[in-house]
């Protein structure tokens, strides 16, 4: 984060000088007006500088990336963060020897995380930006596992022919869940139901129940 102290004969004119010396656009920075300035006589004697104090905002980007080390710098683990940004999406991903602790039951406190993140980014984005924070590719072994999981229920809900309901999850393992089995060609459907954490998938068999005949 990079800051400044520029002067011009008005404080618009500071600021303008500023921007200038920064490469960057009036959204992108914050500053505070040291000094007013002074016209003088005629323009000319007892002319006096506007002198502002210029700082620029970080990106969403980082941003979102400082307040995770905070959380994570608070809770004393050490970790390694990075971050990337792919069509308005922006992924952090934690390495360290104590990511389980960061993961949480089912990726609990992961989902926590993220979700907090968000809405620090979002806070100081001029455009709403996804976001996404693994653990040592936490994400992908828990995907894989929905995967499974997915497959064995849908089994079990033909066998029984059923409905069966899986446990409250997220909206982004709820879409694994619901793409996993939208090819599947037998007598079952998936949908969610329920209201905010209580939001569940629900596989649906829609053959007839009891005997085959």
């Amino acid at each position: 984060m990079k800051e400044l102290t520029a002067t011009g004969r008005t404080v618009a004119e500071a600021v303008d000088s500023a921007l200038k010396k920064l490469d960057v656009k009036i959204n992108d920075i914050e500053y505070e007006v040291i000094d007013e300035g002074k016209k003088g006589i005629f323009g000319l004697f007892g002319h006096k500088p506007a002198v502002v104090k210029v700082i620029e905002k970080p990106s969403p980007i980082l941003a979102g990336k400082n307040y995770l080390e905070q959380i994570v710098n608070h809770l004393e683990i050490e970790a390694e963060i990075t971050a990337f940004e792919k069509e308005n999406v922006v992924s952090y991903e934690i390495k360290g020897n104590q990511t389980a602790l960061l993961i949480g039951k089912r990726g609990q406190t992961l989902n926590a995380l993220e979700t907090l993140v968000q809405m620090a980014i979002n806070r100081v984005s001029e455009k709403y930006l996804q976001v996404t924070v693994d653990a040592e590719g936490y994400r992908e072994k828990r995907k894989n596992t929905l995967i499974q999981l997915a497959h064995r229920m849908s089994d079990q809900a033909m066998k029984q022919k059923k409905s069966i309901q899986f446990e409250p999850m997220p909206s982004a393992e709820r879409k694994i869940i619901h793409k996993a089995l939208s090819n599947d060609q037998r007598n079952i459907e998936t949908y969610s139901e329920g209201e905010g954490r209580n939001r569940h998938v629900v596989i649906s068999y829609k053959g007839k129940s009891g005997s085959n005949n």
